[in-house]
Parts: structure tokens; C-alpha cells; sequence
């Protein structure tokens, strides 16, 4: 998959510009706050259909007008070129389409554009919180089973529902036996949708694991045994994995367990007033040579560590899907040194479409791919070189 050509209109401090764009490395130089980070976040909005930085629609439109559009021309792997386009508006406005026809649900952008994207905040995924590894499993969940998403995203809202309930009841707005009688219904739809939530993100980590060893051991030539796996906070979810590890327990069978746990906390629940358990607090292990990286994992390791995990879920996307992502790279050679920069260049160039931002052309100085084309940005204007 790659991107042939783009044209972007009121996105941030942008200047109204279209690019036509290498198959292989595409090279955004300038100094910080010019526009490099705008122009990859532009093009990786279609993906999530969303701001890969968290940022809220508004805040994405120049702050001279009123909306923004932005047009990409996409090539499958399958050689088929796709026209993917959306539009903000301060009004609240949202539009996105493919080859025209209008997209109604986020789980529509699903394979749609495949990207990964690495930046200095993506180097913290191994030491950060376990948010950050939730949030990295379901997105490639998600890639590659659209099933996956609807669950995430009916589970997430049946969690927001009870959170609102409990928080009622404390403040004395809501009864006690109206209370139980609404968590009794919330936990039957959480049980449904956290049983395949926990049964995918253990899946997932299966898929990645030997992805990122063999990622992992290209980086730095070593050999010691690198593991992924799922540490689940649900006691049920835990006991029904310990007990048949090569067999996990059916849907329904795990669903009822969760069910029965669920239900068993009502009480504590309701006297603290807040959801206490369930997939929203599960957590990865990332386990080097016995060493649990995300506690004692040095910074050199838990930065190789991220961008092997995230190498991999490249490679998990190609073997489910067929499907090679976009990589985008913003700033983030500056970290590395030059050893890993070029074995993480040669790495991602090799079969992917890449997109490289940063304000040193030193990072790539003992670098000549083939097929490269490059940007100057100043102010949010560009001009190719």
C-alpha cells in the first residue's frame, strides 16, 4: 500500500499545496513548529479518522477559515488506486469518502489506509502506562478483524454508561434498587462484549510475539529471548487462560465467567461509587531475557523494544491481510544511534512506502535509498528539492 498523491487545503498552518509522492522514501525537512508533524499527521488522519495526536477537529483547521479537505490518492496492493478524501468543519461538519461514496462509521476506514506511525511518544510505549499498549494491541486488532472494533467500541460505551450510573448513585441521584437493577443489564452486555475484547487481545499478542522477536534481533544482534503476552486484570479471564492455554474456553463459556465475576463485585462497586474491574485495565508483559521492561528496562532497551514492537505489527497486518502499511518516522532518528537509525532504515524501506520528518539531515547523511524525494517546509509552505 502506498500513497501516490495528496492534496491538503486549511489543515493547520498548511498552505494550501498538493504533493506527488515516491513509492519508496519521502524526506520533510525543517525546523520544528514549521509544519513537518502537520503535513504526516494530514496524511495519517484517513487511517484512524482521527488525529493520530489527539487533537480535536477544530483544532485542526487553519485559523484563517472555517474547514479543511484533504484528498489522497491511494494504491492497493493489489495495484487498484482508491480515492480517499475527508473534510472538517468548525460547524461540527465530518465527511469522509472513498472513490465518492460517503463513509458512515469509523469501522468503515477499516484496511482502507494501513499505516504505522513512530515518533518520540511512540518510543515510551514499552515504559509508559498500560494505556498506551491497550490502545497499540487494539489498533492492530482491529486492522485485522473488524469484528474486533465493534466490540471494542460497544464495550467502551457500555463502560462509560455504568461509570455514569455509579457515579449517579454515590451523588444520590439514582436509587440503590434502581441502581442494581441497571447493573445487573450493564454487566450482561459487558460480559458479551469484554469476553471477545479479551479473547482478541490475547490473540493479537500471540500473532506479534515471534514478529517482534525476529524485529527485535535484526536491530541489535542479539538473541535473548524476547516476550509479549497478555496479562489480563479480570481473575476469570486469567483462570479460564492458566487452566487451557493452548485451548482458550469458548465466547460463551468465557462470557458467563465474566458474568459471574462481574455480578460478585456489584457491592463493592456500588460503595465505591466507580467500575473496578474489567478490559480497561488489563496490561502487555514485555519481558527481555527474563527482565520485565516496563519496570526495569534500561532506556536503550525499552526504546529498541518499542520500535521492534511496532516493526511487528507491520509484519502481523502482512501476514493477516496482505497488506504492507505506510511508515511514517517523525523526529525520531535524533534517539537512536546511528547503528540502529540505519538498520531501522534499511528495515522499513525495503517493502514499505516511508515518510520521514525531521529538522537534521544528518539523520539520514550515510543513507542513500533509491526512489527518494524530498521537502523543504518553511511556515507551513513547501517546496520540493
Amino acid at each position: 500500500m502506498r500513497i501516490v498523491s495528496a492534496a491538503v487545503d486549511g489543515f493547520r498552518n498548511l498552505h494550501t499545496a498538493e504533493f506527488t509522492f515516491s513509492p519508496r522514501v519521502n524526506l520533510v525537512l525543517g525546523r520544528n513548529g514549521e509544519g513537518k508533524t502537520n503535513l504526516l499527521e494530514a496524511l495519517n488522519f484517513f487511517a484512524l479518522g482521527r488525529s493520530h495526536r489527539g487533537a480535536k477537529s477544530e483544532e485542526l483547521i487553519h485559523f484563517k477559515k472555517d474547514h479543511l479537505h484533504v484528498r489522497l490518492e491511494i494504491e492497493e496492493d493489489s495495484g487498484a488506486l482508491v480515492s480517499c478524501e475527508y473534510g472538517l468543519g468548525r460547524d461540527g461538519g465530518r465527511r469522509l469518502r472513498v472513490d465518492g461514496a460517503a463513509l458512515r462509521r469509523r469501522a468503515d476506514l477499516v484496511g482502507r489506509l494501513a499505516t504505522v506511525f513512530f515518533n518520540p511518544d511512540s518510543i515510551r510505549l514499552v515504559r509508559g502506562g498500560p494505556d498506551r499498549r491497550r490502545q497499540f494491541v487494539d489498533q492492530g486488532m482491529a486492522e485485522i478483524d473488524p469484528a474486533y472494533l465493534t466490540h471494542l467500541s460497544a464495550f467502551q460505551q457500555v463502560l462509560r454508561q455504568k461509570t455514569r450510573l455509579l457515579r449517579d448513585q454515590r451523588q444520590g441521584l439514582v436509587d440503590a434498587g434502581q441502581t442494581r437493577r441497571e447493573l445487573a443489564s450493564w454487566n450482561r452486555e459487558m460480559a458479551n462484549h469484554a469476553a471477545a475484547v479479551c479473547l482478541g487481545r490475547r490473540q493479537y499478542a500471540e500473532f506479534l510475539s515471534p514478529f517482534f522477536q525476529e524485529a527485535h534481533n535484526s536491530l541489535i544482534d542479539n538473541n535473548l529471548n524476547l516476550e509479549f503476552s497478555y496479562a489480563a486484570r479480570l481473575e476469570s479471564v486469567t483462570r479460564a487462560f492458566s487452566a487451557s492455554p493452548e485451548n482458550p474456553l469458548p465466547k460463551e463459556d468465557l462470557e458467563g465467567e465474566i458474568l459471574t465475576e462481574l455480578d460478585y463485585i456489584m457491592d463493592s462497586e456500588i460503595r465505591r461509587g466507580r467500575p473496578l474491574i474489567g478490559p480497561q485495565s488489563d496490561d502487555f508483559k514485555v519481558v527481555l531475557g527474563g527482565v520485565d521492561l516496563r519496570t526495569y528496562g534500561s532506556q536503550g532497551e525499552t526504546r529498541t523494544a518499542a520500535i521492534a514492537m511496532i516493526l511487528a505489527r507491520s509484519d502481523v497486518l502482512f501476514q493477516k491481510r496482505r497488506i504492507r502499511p505506510v511508515l511514517f518516522f517523525d523526529d525520531i532518528f535524533s534517539e537512536l544511534d546511528r547503528e540502529r537509525t540505519r538498520r531501522l532504515q534499511e528495515m522499513a524501506s525495503h517493502l514499505h512506502q516511508v515518510f520521514i520528518a525531521t529538522a537534521r539531515r544528518d539523520d539520514i547523511a550515510d543513507w542513500q535509498p533509491a526512489q527518494i524525494k524530498t521537502w523543504q517546509v518553511g511556515e507551513g509552505g513547501f517546496s520540493e528539492i
